[in-house]
């Protein structure tokens, strides 16, 4: 043994019996447990009575939903997208920085918004917002998607493989 102190017959660290002096199981729920004609008849009398059950948790509301952020976030990402494809087409030079910097609002938006969808399906958030938070959701996919493509565009044309317009 790792501690020499300790016997092995030591009564302070032996389990309890869960049986008394006669034998019989002091944890035992009674009578009607034991019988094993008896154990049979109410087996499935919970599950087919009408109330519901007491076990599902029901949640309150505990956040509000900020649809506003997200449209805002979402709409600078296509904003920048937009002045890059400007930029791209060679209207004015607003250079490759704006659909660069347009990449984190758009993907703020779109990472936001599938994690407020998540908290209304778990209940955290009122159902009423779920409208608003997938409207967000794909304005900032779209947004990130168009300002990584302009990104690649001014990419491909920096190397010189796209003519000038």
């Amino acid at each position: 043994m790792s501690n020499p102190l300790l016997r092995p017959s030591d009564p302070r660290f032996q389990k309890p019996d869960i049986r008394d002096p006669q034998g019989q199981n002091r944890f035992a729920e009674g009578p009607s447990q034991q019988n094993p004609a008896d154990a049979g008849q109410d087996l499935f009398a919970a599950a087919a009575s009408d109330e519901p059950r007491p076990f599902v948790p029901k949640y309150q509301v505990q956040q509000r939903s900020r649809p506003t952020i997200l449209f805002i976030l979402a709409g600078v990402g296509w904003g920048a997208a937009v002045v890059g494809a400007v930029s791209l087409a060679g209207l004015f030079d607003f250079g490759w920085l704006s659909p660069l910097l347009g990449v984190v609002p758009a993907g703020a938006a779109w990472l936001l918004a599938y994690e407020e969808l998540k908290a209304i399906d778990a209940g955290v958030i009122a159902v009423e917002a779920r409208e608003k938070s997938r409207h967000a959701y794909w304005l900032g996919l779209m947004g990130l998607i168009l300002c990584l493509a302009v990104v690649a565009a001014m990419i491909y044309r920096g190397l010189h493989f796209l003519p000038n317009v």
